[in-house]
């Protein structure tokens, strides 16, 4: 598949970051090679290319011609070791604000918008954005393992992902640091997003870790609606779902076939009006997913668990099937934006800068930069067998976009 011109300029106008005017340069004033913004745009660039390593970001700044240089608001090669430099004296100062100005752009632009489902969706999950075992980082959580005495250092952090949207843009993120937790950072984070992207987003979907009464009032008081997952760490709430949903009458019923496998799925509701015992700050129903998975031709299955949630949502907003599809809509996180960063961009196996916790934090700003980039590329990436490309397919034409806009394409046709 050749990339077309169309998609080279594309390409190379997402790649036009719209730096903060917080992101700030912490280099001295004199005898510098390359422009400070211009070497941050080479980095996200890079990455969502799946150069990860800074030798590679490297080549990848010395592969691009005169025009994707000049695009990129750089004038030649930049050497792992200026790149390096620059990590570990970087500000994280105004890369949030910087984020949030690109899917602003997506949005305007409807790069991104509510394709998957009728109502926006916003779905926040914790995600380990560093681990090391032989180095340390102040403010990480460490942990000691009992059998083998290995400390491992922790930074941990709360995504947020526009998960209606094909693309799945990733809208803002809080690190957790040692002594915080999953819900104290949504509770710092959703009033951001409320303000930021209130028009975007109408429904808050969150794993078991987040889920908590200060979460749920924070949810109302935006005049959003929530589906929080429920498991022990609401234990009375948890035991009084799985009690009533026990003998709650079937919603809706749903079988298909993947990936060699017979999945079974069905949802169960049952309004909160009926039951006396609850107390969760606008919690509208309760419901239980059932999800049963049988390898084709066995006899029983390999997987039969029951998911319990607590919602806000009026029981007469979404049919039964829109319901079921928005517990299956939560998981895009996991395998939209999380995996992606794992497995394509490498953010649990490799590291470019790791000396400080401000440094690991750019790394990760940079990456949500690129990543937006890349998925909204490959949500307007022409498909296979009515599937979208693979994530790995659509770097390298993402990779060959920008040398051919760089060869070919004039700059007066990217504006």
């Amino acid at each position: 598949m050749a990339v077309t011109e169309a998609q080279a300029r594309r390409a190379v106008r997402r790649a036009d970051f719209p730096w903060n005017t917080a992101v700030t340069d912490p280099r001295k004033a004199h005898n510098q090679r390359h422009e400070h913004r211009g070497m941050l745009s080479v980095l996200a660039a890079a990455f969502a290319c799946g150069k990860t390593c800074l030798r590679r970001v490297e080549d990848f700044s010395a592969d691009l011609g005169k025009g994707a240089r000049r695009a990129l608001g750089v004038g030649r090669a930049i050497s792992d070791t200026a790149l390096f430099r620059l990590l570990a004296k970087q500000s994280v100062n105004g890369l949030r604000e910087t984020v949030w100005a690109q899917v602003h752009d997506f949005l305007q632009r409807k790069v991104v918008s509510n394709d998957l489902f009728p109502f926006g969706v916003l779905s926040i999950d914790g995600k380990s954005l560093w681990s090391s075992t032989s180095t340390h980082v102040e403010g990480a959580k460490t942990t000691i393992d009992p059998a083998s005495g290995v400390l491992t250092a922790v930074l941990m952090s709360v995504r947020a992902v526009l998960t209606s949207s094909r693309a799945r843009p990733c809208l803002d993120a809080e690190v957790i640091g040692e002594k915080e937790g999953e819900a104290p950072a949504f509770r710092l984070m959703f009033p951001r997003l409320a303000k930021e992207f209130g028009d975007s987003f109408r429904i808050v979907t969150t794993d078991a870790g987040l889920t908590c009464r200060e979460s749920a009032a924070l949810v109302e008081a935006a005049e959003k609606h929530y589906l929080f997952a429920l498991r022990e760490n609401q234990k009375s709430l948890h035991a009084l779902a799985v009690s009533k949903l026990a003998e709650a009458p079937l919603k809706v019923r749903t079988e298909d076939r993947r990936n060699g496998a017979h999945i079974l799925r069905e949802l169960r509701t049952v309004t909160v009006g009926d039951i006396a015992d609850l107390n969760f700050p606008g919690a509208k129903q309760l419901w239980s997913l059932r999800r049963q998975v049988t390898l084709n031709g066995a006899s029983a299955p390999v997987s039969d668990e029951v998911r319990y949630f607590v919602s806000s949502i009026p029981p007469t907003l979404l049919s039964p099937t829109q319901q079921l599809e928005l517990v299956r809509l939560h998981w895009g996180i996991e395998n939209g934006h999380n995996w992606t960063m794992d497995v394509a961009l490498s953010e649990d196996d490799v590291q470019p800068c790791q000396l400080t916790r401000d440094a690991i934090e750019v790394v990760g700003w940079l990456r949500i930069l690129g990543y937006n980039l890349l998925s909204t590329w490959r949500a307007q990436a022409p498909s296979k067998d009515r599937q979208p490309l693979s994530w790995s397919r659509c770097m390298e034409l993402l990779r060959d976009a920008f040398l051919l806009s760089s060869n070919g394409v004039s700059l007066a046709t990217i504006a």
